[in-house]
């Protein structure tokens, strides 16, 4: 059906396209320099772009001890020439360096092949990482174009920094990508993600191992600092985290590669990130956290994360969807806010979105404003349509809230987000009551459990795995007696069991221990939802009937109208008092009217309306 068309998952043949684009980009970033022959560097004159040798060349000079190169920086590093040098003849880096440059130039063709191979294996990899059940919308197309598009902006400001600045490779920003994933896609995937984003980074220096290893630490460091709950400033702390693990980790591999170190001459000669490792590493934490915050809107527009102000929108009362369900089924719209409640103290355990879960909580049952009266919560003492259908009939009518809901949702431009909470909060599972009925009937027809199977699909991220546990616990919630603790834990239990048994919650990135959590709220909170009160004396002086559960018919009308008379004897003396005091007497309503008083028709009245 057009109303359930499933959001964009990527697929084997997506990712494969995705990833041959990401090894083509990135093959022509890495060799960027190399198309244009302006960019080479030449004996005798200034360099136009900054050359890094790799360790191999780098090894060979100190063994020599002869590394002489005249430079118009200051920079003690003896791996690059750095842009604006002037390489003289005769100089044993001189030589090195042309070396160098004659060995990439001109572009040879099977480098180019082995680069790309290398890009696509990473791609295919780190897609198919992304694909796995579990992720949430990490799985959706456009989650893979957001994080591939972020890896080649890095790889574009990491290649400016390297081409054109003498600064370390310490320098560059790799830990922004592994922090924008895990803010919007959560941390299992981003750990995948910091490692191929270091695996990058290396590339672009000669697969230097010590960058690699360099911002792979500041990459983890940076997604644990992310954490599971998500803070205004969260990115501006993770970077401060990852500059701290990225100096530790210049510092461990230093000593691990050079076997010496000398921090104090390294600062004090060059207190400047553009030539100190110690400094550079710092400012790649920070650097990366600054820059991870300002693309935060952007990224989340790219994921189809939905705004804070939109979800405040959405969650006004008086919006023409919410409107429609309160007014046509109102016990739905009860049961809706009640869910709303738990649900945000479940996603709050966890640290999931509270505003996205509220929000879905409202919105999941709106297709029931189509045929409120085939929901036993809206029947009151009306009659069952039920009765008078088949099982696979009456099934079809209860599927058809969810279909229904999804297109009211997208109809009226609601966000994909909130819509897949109408499309997910029963799953794929079976509408037991009637797939039961069918088969006490005999099951003449030979019908399976696929047919009596919702037509919506498995809950696909935490926040959708919650609605789907609440909807069920609130609603069975309401048949418990004695609504004590431990009955409300023995049915929590066996509808998360339950739940769980038939993989409905197999995508939705819920751990156990999240499902251990949210199952422990919800019987808090459904304790405290329905607390007992003590009876007032009223309640019990009138009709002992209430309080030993023997109420009659007409107990409601008997209370009301004791309530009633208790207040006219408080009122009266009080009136008696206050009379005498009036100078006229105030005249009867039935005397200051000339229109006929007419007594309000009772409930038993035949023409009442």
């Amino acid at each position: 059906m057009k109303s359930l068309r499933k959001r964009g998952y990527a697929t084997a043949f997506t990712s494969t396209v995705i990833a041959l684009a990401f090894a083509v980009v990135w093959v022509c970033i890495q060799s960027a320099e190399l198309w244009s022959s302006s960019l080479e560097v030449r004996e005798g004159r200034e360099a136009p772009i900054t050359v890094r040798l790799p360790a191999s060349y780098f090894r060979i000079t100190m063994l020599r001890n002869e590394y002489h190169y005249l430079n118009t920086t200051s920079s003690s590093c003896p791996q690059l020439v750095p842009r604006g040098t002037k390489l003289v003849r005769g100089k044993e880096c001189t030589g090195l360096a042309k070396a160098y440059e004659s060995s990439r130039r001109p572009i040879r063709p099977m480098r180019l092949i082995g680069s790309f191979v290398f890009y696509l294996m990473v791609g295919l990899v780190l897609s198919a990482y992304m694909r796995r059940d579990g992720m949430g919308r990490a799985r959706l197309v456009r989650s893979h174009l957001a994080i591939f598009s972020v890896l080649t902006l890095a790889a574009l400001i990491s290649k400016a920094i390297l081409l054109f600045t003498p600064c370390p490779a310490e320098l560059i920003p790799v830990a922004m990508v592994p922090m924008l994933a895990a803010y919007f896609l959560g941390r299992r995937l981003s750990f995948g993600v910091a490692m191929a984003s270091a695996l990058l980074a290396s590339s672009l220096v000669n697969y230097d191992i010590q960058i690699f290893l360099v911002h792979l630490l500041a990459g983890f460091a940076s997604v644990v600092a992310i954490g599971q709950r998500r803070r205004a400033g969260v990115h501006l702390k993770a970077g401060a985290v990852a500059a701290l693990v990225a100096v530790l980790a210049t510092l461990g591999t230093t000593l691990l590669f050079s076997g010496t170190l000398n921090i104090y001459d390294d600062i004090s000669e060059h207190v400047d990130p553009r030539y100190s490792l110690w400094l550079a590493a710092l400012f790649s934490g920070v650097g990366s956290g600054v820059l991870a915050w300002l693309l935060t809107p952007i990224v989340g527009s790219m994921v189809g994360e939905v705004s804070r102000g939109r979800l405040l929108d959405l969650q006004d009362l008086d919006h023409p969807l919410l409107k429609r369900l309160r007014e046509r089924a109102p016990a739905t719209w009860e049961h809706s806010r009640a869910m709303a409640n738990l649900a945000e103290a479940a996603a709050q355990a966890i640290g999931a979105n509270t505003q996205l879960v509220r929000v879905g909580a409202y919105f999941h049952d709106v297709g029931k404003s189509y045929h409120p009266e085939f929901f036993i919560e809206n029947q009151g003492d009306g009659q069952n349509p039920h009765d008078q259908m088949t099982p696979l009939d009456s099934a079809h009518t209860i599927f058809h809230h969810v279909t229904e809901g999804t297109r009211l949702l997208r109809q009226h431009g609601v966000p994909e987000d909130v819509v897949e909470f109408a499309l997910t909060h029963h799953g794929t599972g079976v509408l037991e009551y009637f797939w039961h009925k069918n088969l006490s009937e005999g099951n003449a027809t030979e019908l399976t459990e696929r047919d009596f199977s919702y037509p919506g699909q498995k809950p696909t991220y935490r926040e959708t795995g919650i609605v789907m546990l609440i909807d069920s616990i609130e609603a069975a919630a309401r048949t418990v007696s004695p609504a004590d603790k431990a009955q409300f834990e023995l049915l929590v239990q066996r509808i998360v069991y339950t739940k769980l048994a038939r993989g409905q919650l197999d995508e939705s990135g819920l751990s156990l221990a999240d499902t251990r959590s949210v199952a422990n709220t919800v019987v808090d909170a459904l304790v405290g939802m329905y607390h007992g009160r003590i009876k007032y004396p009223w309640q019990t002086d009138v009709t002992g009937e209430i309080a030993t559960g023997r109420a009659t018919p007409h107990a409601g009308l008997a209370v009301v109208a004791a309530a009633e008379d208790a207040a006219a004897e408080a009122v009266a003396p009080v009136v008696d008092a206050v009379a005498p005091a009036a100078a006229d007497p105030v005249p009867d309503i039935a005397e200051r009217t000339s229109e006929p008083i007419v007594a309000p028709p009772r409930n038993g009245d035949k023409d009442a309306g």
